[in-house]
């Protein structure tokens, strides 16, 4: 099943499962858990016609798949233009991913600092495809069409440590959402594994990403452009910062991660 067919069901209130085409290790691909707590929040209270402002989100378990999920949302805060609302996803009764959510309206401000001139960036076609290898990639690599800029893959020992380049869902949904933008980020390798010379397996635990409005209107082929790096890495955990562009070079959102990393000596190369 593609990402549109989840959001649909995200929107309703009864249980479902996720299939294995899905899976990121031994879970369900958390950023599309992520985006489906979001879907769910937005349909169920309305604030879909508001601005998303920022995301928190922690990755408490992983998610079976092929068995239920229930998700649900609570409304902590509503003032006169801020509502921040806590969704959860759960499975038999254990939260498995945990989002605070807060949206903005607009107000009128003399806070005004534009975007410095749009960011150059490379041709899509520029870009290597990162490829689907059955029992050695994410099985979720099916579904996201990533083209590789940076120029080291993970587990190839390199002395930088970063990640960037385009991405869209192989089955693109007719609408590019804020929900569709979070699952896309999260669905590149944590930027760490590049330094490291053999297979080990990491995970997000903890994730803030922030989206900027106004924003340029996306269409449904286009692709985003995801940079990010490491800021530092030791005993067993990653901090990365990533950035999120527009086709047309403007910043669309800031992304922050904690990821986990369970190499076998749990040490990581000095970066």
């Amino acid at each position: 099943m593609n990402f549109e067919h989840y959001i649909s069901l995200a929107k309703l209130t009864a249980p479902f499962a996720i299939d294995s085409s899905w899976g990121q290790g031994r879970s369900v691909f958390g950023g599309l858990s992520a985006a489906l707590v979001l879907s769910h929040i937005e349909a169920q209270t309305g604030l879909n016609d508001k601005d998303l402002r920022s995301i928190n989100v922690h990755f408490c378990a992983a998610i079976i798949s092929e068995e239920n999920c229930q998700l649900n949302y609570q409304v902590l805060s509503q003032g006169k233009s801020i509502y921040q609302i806590q969704g959860q996803l759960l499975q038999n009764g254990q939260v498995k991913t945990q989002l605070m959510a807060c949206f903005g309206s607009a107000r009128e401000s003399n806070a005004i600092i534009k975007q410095s001139n749009a960011t150059e960036l490379p041709a899509v076609n520029k870009g290597f495809k990162f490829p689907y290898l059955k029992g050695v990639t994410p099985e979720l690599v099916q579904k996201v069409d990533m083209r590789l800029t940076s120029k080291d893959m993970p587990f190839s020992g390199s002395e930088k440590s970063e990640v960037h380049g385009w991405m869209r869902f192989e089955d693109q949904p007719n609408t590019f959402s804020d929900a569709g933008i979070l699952a896309l980020i999260d669905a590149w390798p944590p930027a760490v594994l590049t330094t490291l010379q053999q297979p080990a397996p990491a995970s997000t635990i903890t994730w803030n990403i922030e989206f900027i409005q106004p924003r340029q209107y996306l269409k449904k082929e286009d692709y985003l452009y995801y940079d990010c790096q490491v800021v530092q890495a030791e005993l067993g955990y990653a901090h990365t910062e990533g950035r999120i562009y527009h086709p047309n070079g403007e910043l669309l959102a800031l992304s922050r991660q904690l990821v986990g990393v369970y190499d076998k000596s749990n040490k990581v190369k000095a970066l």
